[in-house]
Formats: C-alpha cells, sequence, structure tokens
C-alpha cells in the first residue's frame, strides 16, 4: 500500500524502532547496534539486532526483519494497514487521504475473486460427490461412517480424476486463468507452462471455511492407497494455514467454555457426527500463535486430543507454551491404545469420550508425564535426569502452580518433596540454558541461505551501499536483473535502480518500510550488511562473474547430456554450443 513518503517518513521518525522493540524485548548496545532476544523463535544467544541510524531490526538467525511497521506487523498479527494506523496513533498523526486507492482496489478485487473461484469449486465439487462420477468417494465416506447429512453440512466434495475438468468449469465461469492459479485450485505444466491441470484430481475434498464464512481453501484425501494421503491448498492472497483453523466457521457466534483441538479433518467430522460440536483442527499438526489469538476469541480453555504417535506428541508440547502465551489454559485428553478421536468415538461414543476429556491432565502435567517417560525413571541415572529436567521446568511456575507438581515430581525422581523445592529453589526462572521463549507470534524457524541466494543478497548490498555505486553496478559488464532467482531480491533491485536514476533513492528504510512478509525479511538481511563493503562496485564485480559462472557449469552440464542422447545429425551444432560456453567458462575462470 503506497503512503505518501514525507508522511511515511515523520511516522518512522516519530516511532523510535528501539522504543517500540524494547517494549517486546529487553535491547542492549553493542557495536554500534542493539541486540536482543528474537521475539519471533527461541533464541539462546541474543541474534536480533536493532540499528537505530537505519530505523531497522534484523534477525540473523530467523532472518526476520524490517522496519517498525513490520515489526509490528508479526509481533502483533496485524495488517500492513493496522500495524501503520496502530503507529500513527501512537504518534498522534492523522492517515493521510493520499493512500494509493487503486491499488488498494485492485487488491481488494482480486482478492475477491479468489473467493468466488474458491466458492464455485466447492459448489462443484459437491455436485460431483453425489453425482455419477461420486461414487466411490460416496462408498468411502459409508466406510468411515460418515452420513449424508455430516457431509452436506461440512460441504464435502469430490474432485474428479481427469485432468482440468474444475479449470474447464471455471473458465465456462468467467474466472481468468490466473485467477484459477492463484487460487492454488490450478497449476500449470512442469514441462509446458502453457498447460494447465486441475490441482486436486480423484480425491475427497475438505473445504476450508474461515470464521466469516468464506471458503479459502480445500484439503484432498485420497481413498486408496495413493501418496501422499493428503493435499492441501498452499498460501494464497486469501489463505495462510498458520492463520486458519479447520470448522472455525461452526463456532461463529458461540462463546464456549472450551475448545477441542484434533489435527486431521476426519477427527472433527466424526466428533461433530457424534455430538461433541466445539471441536476444530489446526491446518497441520503444529498450532501456531495466530492460531491461538483465533481460539481465544471463541473459548478461554483449549483441550488437546492429538494423536498418540511422536509427531503428535511433540506438537501438543510446543502448543502447550504457545496457548499459555495468550492465557488460554491448555488440557491433554489421553486417548488409550495409540488411537485417535475418530476412531475412539466410532468404537466407544460421545459419553466416553467425554469420560476421557473429565479425566484430561494439565498441560504441565502432561510435560512432567513426556520428561519423566523419555528420561527413562526406571533406573537411577534416569531418574536424576527428570529430577534435574522437571525442577527447572517447575521452577519457572508460580509458587502456587509449582507447589501441586512437587508431590510428582518427588515420586518419579525418587526423592523428597524438601530436595524437589530446594533444587527449585535454586534452579533460575529462566532455564538454565538462558533460552528465552518467544512470547509473540509466527514462531520463525531459524533460515539458512543457500550460496546462490546468499550471492544475490551481496550483490544487492552492494547496490544499496550509494546511489553511484548502484547506477555503475546496474551500468556495468553482465549485470542483468535475471542475476537475481529471487524474486522479491529482483523487484527491489529494480526498483531501486529506478529510484537512483530519478535521484529519489536515497531513502532506503522508507522503501523497506513499504514490504511486506518475506520480502521485507529478505532485503533488509541485505541492506543490514551494506555497511560493511569497503569496495562495493569491484565486489559486485566479482560477485556477478562467480554467478555466471556457476550459471555456465550448469549450462554445460546439461549441453553434456544432450550432445550424448542427440541424435548424430544435431550433435555438431551442440557441440560447437557447448565449445563456446566453455570459452567463456575458461575466460570467466581466469
Amino acid at each position: 500500500m503506497a503512503f505518501p513518503e514525507a508522511w511515511l517518513t515523520e511516522l518512522m521518525n516519530k516511532n523510535d524502532i528501539a522504543s517500540v522493540i524494547s517494549e517486546y524485548t529487553e535491547l542492549k548496545p553493542r557495536g554500534g547496534r542493539l541486540w536482543g532476544h528474537c521475539p519471533f523463535h527461541t533464541d539462546k544467544t541474543p541474534s536480533f539486532s536493532v540499528s537505530p541510524d537505519k530505523q531497522l531490526f534484523h534477525c540473523f538467525s530467523c532472518k526476520a526483519g524490517g522496519s517498525v511497521i513490520q515489526f509490528l506487523m508479526q509481533a502483533d498479527n496485524l495488517s500492513y494497514l493496522d500495524a501503520v494506523r496502530n503507529l500513527a496513533q501512537r504518534a498522534g498523526m492523522t492517515m493521510p487521504d493520499e493512500i494509493d486507492d487503486k491499488k488498494l482496489m485492485a487488491q481488494k478485487l482480486r482478492r475477491e475473486r479468489i473467493y468466488e473461484a474458491n466458492r464455485e469449486a466447492a459448489v462443484y465439487y459437491v455436485k460431483a460427490l453425489f453425482g455419477p462420477e461420486g461414487g466411490a468417494a460416496r462408498r468411502y465416506l459409508e466406510s468411515r461412517r460418515i452420513s449424508v447429512e455430516t457431509a452436506k453440512r461440512f460441504g464435502l466434495g469430490f474432485s474428479p480424476d481427469a485432468f482440468d475438468a474444475l479449470y474447464e468449469h471455471l473458465t465456462g465461469k468467467g474466472f481468468s486463468r490466473e485467477v484459477i492459479l492463484e487460487a492454488g485450485l490450478a497449476v500449470t505444466g512442469r514441462k509446458d507452462p502453457a498447460r494447465v491441470y486441475d490441482f486436486f484430481r480423484g480425491r475427497l475434498m475438505f473445504p476450508v471455511i474461515n470464521a466469516y464464512g468464506k471458503v479459502i481453501a480445500f484439503g484432498g484425501r485420497t481413498m486408496g492407497s495413493d501418496e501422499p494421503k493428503y493435499i492441501n491448498t498452499g498460501d494464497t492472497p486469501v489463505y495462510n494455514k498458520r492463520e486458519n483453523i479447520y470448522a472455525i466457521n461452526l463456532l461463529k457466534g458461540r462463546k464456549l467454555d472450551d475448545v477441542i483441538m484434533v489435527e486431521g479433518y476426519m477427527d472433527v467430522i466424526s466428533l461433530h457426527q457424534s455430538g461433541i460440536d466445539n471441536a476444530v483442527a489446526s491446518l497441520g499438526t503444529a498450532l501456531t500463535s495466530q492460531q491461538a489469538r483465533l481460539l481465544k476469541r471463541y473459548a478461554p480453555k483449549v483441550y488437546y486430543a492429538y494423536d498418540g504417535d511422536e509427531a503428535g506428541q511433540k506438537a501438543m508440547l510446543r502448543g502447550i507454551d504457545i496457548l499459555r502465551d495468550q492465557d488460554i489454559e491448555p488440557r491433554v485428553i489421553v486417548i488409550p491404545d495409540g488411537r485417535d478421536p475418530d476412531e475412539f468415538v466410532k468404537a466407544f461414543g460421545a459419553d466416553s469420550f467425554y469420560s476421557l476429556k473429565d479425566a484430561s491432565i494439565t498441560g504441565t502435567r502432561f510435560k512432567l508425564e513426556r520428561m519423566a517417560k523419555l528420561a527413562g525413571v526406571e533406573t537411577a541415572d534416569g531418574r536424576e535426569d527428570f529430577a534435574r529436567e522437571a525442577c527447572a521446568l517447575l521452577a519457572g511456575l508460580d509458587p502456587v502452580e509449582r507447589e501441586r507438581y512437587v508431590p510428582f515430581v518427588a515420586e518419579k525422581g525418587g526423592l523428597s518433596a524438601e530436595a524437589v523445592r530446594e533444587q527449585c529453589g535454586v534452579s533460575p526462572a529462566a532455564d538454565a540454558n538462558n533460552t528465552v521463549r518467544p512470547r509473540y507470534n509466527n514462531y520463525k524457524k531459524p533460515r539458512r541461505d543457500n550460496e546462490r541466494v546468499r550471492f544475490e543478497k551481496k550483490l544487492l548490498s552492494c547496490m544499496m551501499t550509494s546511489p553511484e555505486n548502484g547506477l555503475e553496478i546496474g551500468r556495468g559488464a553482465g549485470f542483468t536483473p535475471e542475476l537475481f532467482s529471487s524474486a522479491s531480491l529482483r523487484a527491489f533491485a529494480l526498483r531501486l535502480l529506478a529510484a537512483y536514476k530519478t535521484g529519489s533513492g536515497s531513502n532506503i528504510p522508507v522503501m523497506l518500510a513499504e514490504l511486506e512478509g518475506e520480502e521485507a525479511d529478505e532485503v533488509t538481511d541485505a541492506y543490514s550488511s551494506a555497511d560493511d563493503i569497503s569496495a562495493p562496485v569491484e565486489c559486485a564485480a566479482d560477485i556477478i562473474a562467480n554467478l555466471r559462472l556457476n550459471e555456465l557449469k550448469d549450462e554445460l552440464s546439461r549441453l553434456s547430456a544432450r550432445v550424448n542422447e542427440a541424435p548424430a545429425s544435431e550433435r555438431a551444432d551442440l557441440m560447437r554450443e557447448y565449445q563456446t560456453k566453455y570459452a567463456e567458462l575458461q575466460k570467466l575462470s581466469k
């Protein structure tokens, strides 16, 4: 969204980034920057830096980065516009009337068109399920004891096993190729990008509907032994699995005492069919902080009923902390014999499931029991390991809650209650490794770039050192925007060069402030090292030569394979091409 540059500059000047971020994590000066533990991932040593002079933040581990705007977007799960509005309110500034309405309207229309395409696809899938081609899908639902009424309530459907049946249907309804592809309903061919194929084919379909009743995505399940068992819509302009919950639409307008969180579509559907109508599912095994915020609108307590496998157990461990950070009480339903909720409720009924719910354990008790199991408390060494780890956990609890679990730890660890209390008193409230658990959104995983992307970021860093350097690099031999395989870096490089040419490219922090998501992370990562480059033009020339060298090696490898496979009549031309590129490679190597 485009705000007037002067207004955006004033907004950032009045919202000092160090002051804002200090409300979320402690910052300490070191080497001309401020450093602290990253609030977006588990950070054992401070890897999160703030540059007050540039008004930018950057995490050297998870690569989060940007201006104060991007920080608020991630920390408080805000849209770009809401983050700007929040900062304007902090600074006592009024929002400008000069917002680029055309751009905003175009984005809104595109999103609405994608919603419409998803809705039409959902209707198409439902008709297919109950039509002649949906016989196998209906028999599968019968085998899973899902009634017709339940299938209709959840909008279940069937995607015909045809290459482009849905695509042809949607284009016939007036939807463009671009909208269908953006919605994730179709994909282009690998060998022939001009061809378009349905993404879901021959699968039972589960529409994902948001809290406002709009179809935003789909899950598709094979009815045979094909792998993968499930395929799901990827990120689109209207859908991100981290921010949505399956069946949340069925909770709309209700204020509940609790919500039951399960793993899969079928678990939710079976529980609802049995009368347990407060069940939802995370879209993916792990719960995110965005999903926790969404759940908090409906209930103050969440019961986990995940599968008993290792993936489900680990997901619950992570989710317990995320829920507590949002002031949601987490509890764990232990389902016997490794069954999932779908299997259990069909075998024993809703009353038995409610009995398991009544016997549920707290999130802390679940953690302690898992610690005991993994440590192996049958041995003396195992009991000692468990006791130390458990006491570190208890030390971080408030005294009242801690006292509740002292007897359990004492029993499992083979210690007296006094010894446990003493150990807990000695252990610091923070864990022994000084690890700071993130309290805010996103929980980004530390990210490592491949060699190509590292080169591309360094090239952009060289261009960011000054307008003079950037223009000289852009005019230099071998430079082309196609050197950037990263779309984010390429787009910013083009914008930067255009700004330099018009003489308006000196305010890079403001340009960064207009970016969103991973684009902001990538470009900020490049800008954070611009000050460390002593000879930008020479460095860029070396990087360009290196990138071209690697491209030539790949091209020669492909040509070599083509020469071996080509008929004799074509080999001479291929060999000449090979020799030309080989000569270029030799020249660059020198």
